[in-house]
């Protein structure tokens, strides 16, 4: 597949994910979580329910605008293509790597503060949310764990893979909600970058 190709196939994944989740929203707003079923949200959106199915494992998922992984993703298939499993050592550039790879995830989603404030408010509604929320985090962290483990040649459980995982995790929550207020005029990029250069000075 070429890159134009892709970047078509990808804007159409992000269209039809977004129409999903503002229908999703809109329902849950008007009718509460178990006043609507995924039927009537495709009926909404205009999309057959094996459509939804391809983008969200449930309407939970879509109020909570959190798509399922793609198996075949091509930001996860150049982090890849950037270590060598045969070798004994890490990669020399293994962190930068997967932080570029949070902030292409980051572009490609376009978060924005009012899609934050949509996920607070379905969570204050309906705090069982919160819980596939968490459940959600924990998931995609052991994706990238196994991710990390698969460019680096490294076994299952070793905990180097899950350090740069959880590392780099916990620079980028703070980045984002720095990024989503209203008074920010930096770049997610430019945020993440200070945390780290802040961290680097400290394990220095």
């Amino acid at each position: 597949m070429t890159e134009s190709a892709m970047g078509v196939r990808e804007r159409r994944r992000t269209e039809t994910s977004s129409r999903l989740v503002a229908g999703a929203r809109r329902l849950f707003t008007e009718r509460g979580l178990t006043g609507f079923t995924v039927e009537e949200l495709c009926d909404e959106v205009g999309v057959s329910r094996r459509t939804f199915f391809n983008y969200f494992a449930s309407k939970d998922d879509a109020v909570l605008g959190v798509a399922g992984r793609d198996t075949d993703d091509e930001l996860d298939d150049a982090f890849l293509a950037g270590g060598d499993p045969a070798s004994d050592d890490l990669s020399p550039t293994l962190f930068e790597d997967f932080v570029r790879l949070l902030l292409e995830r980051w572009e490609r989603a376009e978060i924005d503060a009012d899609g934050i404030r949509g996920v607070a408010e379905a969570l204050k509604q309906e705090p069982r949310l919160l819980a596939r929320m968490m459940e959600l985090a924990m998931r995609d962290e052991a994706i990238d764990t196994a991710l990390v483990e698969r460019r680096e040649g490294l076994p299952p459980g070793d905990l180097r893979a899950a350090a740069v995982v959880q590392l780099v995790g916990a620079f980028a929550r703070p980045s984002a909600m720095a990024f989503l207020d209203p008074d920010n005029t930096e770049s997610i990029a430019e945020l993440f970058g200070r945390r780290l250069d802040a961290a680097r000075s400290v394990l220095r």
